[in-house]
């Protein structure tokens, strides 16, 4: 029987999406497996540049789980994280799978990144997008699997008695703000709230989340003729995110390179139409027309009229809402990303005992 590990850099909420489907696949590999599954992070509570020091004790921590016969297979849930297992020991190395999320992957890698993806027994890609994006930029490493997301909790009908802090045309970004991920489209949201506000006085646009360039928005968002109506909340417990996505009535992230996009499903499942881009994966989670729009990010002038229009126009928003809802619940619950998951942490499994043979 296999004994998989998982290795991470945080499950904590302050890792934003990367965290979150570490969590979905530790969740994963302990349902399947119970005691004989292992986890190894490199944080307990947060997501930022590793020290050498750090760095090293993870990779002691993996060579230990390795030698003593812990775990006999290893999914990495980030390419960065799989690196580490060159400090390990040959003797101790045990084959392994990677978990690809997007722009990390389709960049231009290391040579050493190259090997690890190369060697790896299996490549896993959160979306078709991905895979093929990864596939086009390194088409040496060998097969990639897509294998899209899903919600890690069941989903439920939401509450129509949430209040609305920011009022009832509040329009909500959850994501991290650092300067390596300017790409997400806080800067165009902000560019375009103005003529949001133009036709829509009450408008809010509301940005959760923290990081390295949140400053920076926040000077943005303050010299913008439309700054009363925009509002930064920081990082929010899990709770209170809850409320602020069933208050919104729209969620909004035209990013330019989402390797899926999770933050769309959370938001579909409070049924709330998303905005999404053209650019990147949004469209294998956002059906276009049907459960939101999607835009060019570069055209702020269109984002700023699709709002505005969604805003003011109560039934598509509801239509959208439920459209999405039930897109979550056909397509992207936990139960079949489990079953997918199992399945190939066990063909890869199965393809490193081969080799050994």
């Amino acid at each position: 029987m296999i004994a998989p590990a998982v290795a991470a850099i945080t499950l904590h909420p302050t890792g934003g999406g990367i965290a979150a489907v570490a969590r979905l696949l530790w969740d994963v590999t302990r349902q399947a497996w119970g005691p004989r599954a292992q986890l190894l992070t490199m944080f307990e509570h947060e997501s930022r540049p590793a020290t050498f020091v750090e760095k090293a004790r993870f990779s002691a921590a993996l060579s230990s789980a390795q030698a003593l016969g812990r775990t006999d297979w290893i999914l990495f849930t980030h390419l960065s994280l799989a690196k580490v297992r060159k400090a390990v020991p040959d003797q101790f190395r045990r084959p392994y799978g990677v978990f690809l999320h997007g722009i990390e992957a389709w960049k231009r890698l290391t040579p050493v990144e190259t090997e690890i993806l190369a060697r790896a027994d299996v490549r896993i890609a959160n979306s078709r997008y991905t895979a093929a994006r990864v596939a086009r930029a390194h088409p040496g490493i060998g097969p990639i699997i897509p294998c899209p997301l899903a919600l890690d909790v069941n989903v439920e009908p939401p509450r129509r008695d949430a209040s609305k802090p920011f009022g009832p045309h509040a329009v909500l970004t959850v994501g991290r703000m650092n300067r390596a991920e300017r790409y997400k489209g806080h800067d165009e949201l902000i560019a375009a709230w103005p003529e949001v506000v133009e036709k829509v006085p009450d408008a809010s646009l509301v940005f959760v989340g923290d990081g390295d360039d949140a400053g920076r928005l926040k000077e943005k968002a303050h010299a913008s003729r439309a700054a009363g109506r925009i509002q930064f909340t920081g990082f929010v417990s899990s709770p209170s995110l809850d409320e602020l996505y069933r208050s919104a009535a729209i969620f909004a992230l035209p990013s330019r390179g989402e390797g899926f996009g999770l933050v769309y499903l959370e938001a579909m499942a409070r049924r709330l139409p998303c905005i999404g881009s053209i650019h990147d994966a949004a469209g294998e989670v956002i059906v276009d027309g049907h459960t939101g729009v999607l835009v060019d990010q570069a055209d702020t002038s269109r984002l700023a009229e699709t709002i505005a229009n969604l805003l003011l126009d109560d039934e598509r928003r509801r239509r959208f809402g439920e459209a999405g809802y039930q897109r979550v619940l056909s397509e992207f619950t936990f139960a079949p990303f489990r079953d997918r998951v199992c399945n190939l942490i066990r063909s890869g499994h199965a393809v490193a005992e081969r080799a050994v043979v």
